[in-house]
């Protein structure tokens, strides 16, 4: 008995730790005032409302004495069986956001003791490709380049974790400021350039409205913006073309990346805001940047999804308040 009851005392705590809150009381509340009418038309009828208090005397006052027990412990047993029910799907509710939590901690810890060495590893590569050690042949450079582009992918996926991390840890570091969205996507337009170029891929910047602007922070607007632009790169064949499309919408901004890509399956949409879920194996990526991006909408009291057919390419919406500051979402 006293197992059972340290059992208990435990996933209480378990549960009021990760819910930052008494889930039992509210619902003792709420159940209170589910069964609270009918005892309330009981005495509304002992009152005399309906009947005289005569009627109580004999047979049908022992019917109703008997009737008003068996629903007392009706109530208490039902009651009882629902409390469990309730306290087993609060208690795996709880462990659940308790492991995810340990394991998110625990990726961070990993992808932070990564960090260092990988950079060391990425510095010395270098210096053997530019000579520094000594002579290098175009066989070797060929080599040492392919294992620099796999450190960078590495180091991309480790940054990646540890801004995951931080985002649902609530410690990334927010500075938020007046954003203009033009400004910010022509700068990021420039800087994949060269990869739309490799494919011959035209991009088309549609921005109705230059000077819409989004209190936020600008860190995460163009990680955002970035990620946009990279997977509709990476996914649209070559001579294709990929527009960026910015406009007002009431309070809200709404910035639009779409692609000429394979299009998304419906059963398959819902995953695309998964950490680490990589639809299509072929392309290189960590299945982290969409993740990231929807993090940082959120955080931005936003929201983000996709319309896509399969054959006809895809389009990734981003809807933004313009300013946050006035309480208006």
């Amino acid at each position: 008995m006293n197992k059972q009851n340290k059992a208990n005392k435990i996933d209480h705590e378990l549960i009021m730790q990760e819910l930052k809150e008494d889930p039992y009381r509210k619902f003792n509340i709420a159940f209170s005032l589910m069964v609270i009418m009918p005892f309330l038309v009981f005495l509304y009828l002992l009152t005399g409302k309906l009947f005289s208090l005569d009627i109580l005397a004999g047979n049908v006052g022992a019917i109703l004495f008997v009737s008003f027990v068996i629903s007392l412990c009706g109530f208490y047993i039902g009651f009882s069986i629902l409390r469990n029910i309730f306290n087993k799907i609060l208690f795996f509710a709880a462990q659940a956001k308790h492991s995810d939590r340990l394991k998110s901690t625990f990726v961070a810890t990993v992808s932070h003791e990564l960090k260092n060495p990988l950079s060391s590893i990425k510095i010395n590569i270098y210096n053997i490709f530019a000579g520094l050690i000594g002579q290098v042949n175009e066989e070797q450079k060929n080599t040492l380049g392919l294992c620099d582009r796999i450190i960078e992918r590495m180091i991309g996926l480790v940054n990646g974790l540890l801004d995951l991390h931080k985002i649902e840890a609530g410690v990334i570091d927010v500075k938020r400021k007046q954003c203009n969205l033009a400004e910010l996507s022509d700068r990021q337009i420039k800087e994949l350039q060269i990869l739309a170029d490799k494919k011959s891929i035209k991009i088309v910047k549609d921005f109705l409205d230059r000077s819409l602007s989004v209190w936020g922070d600008e860190d995460g607007l163009v990680r955002s913006v970035t990620n946009l632009l990279s997977n509709a790169i990476k996914f649209t064949p070559e001579n294709g073309a990929v527009t960026l499309r910015i406009y007002s919408d009431d309070e809200f901004a709404k910035i639009e990346c779409i692609d000429m890509g394979p299009g998304i399956s419906s059963d398959k949409i819902g995953l695309l805001f998964n950490k680490f879920e990589r639809l299509n194996a072929s392309k290189e990526g960590t299945g982290l940047g969409l993740a990231i991006t929807k993090d940082i909408v959120e955080m931005h009291r936003g929201k983000i999804f996709v319309e896509s057919q399969v054959g006809k390419g895809s389009k990734f919406i981003m809807v933004l308040p313009c300013d946050l500051r006035s309480g208006r979402r």
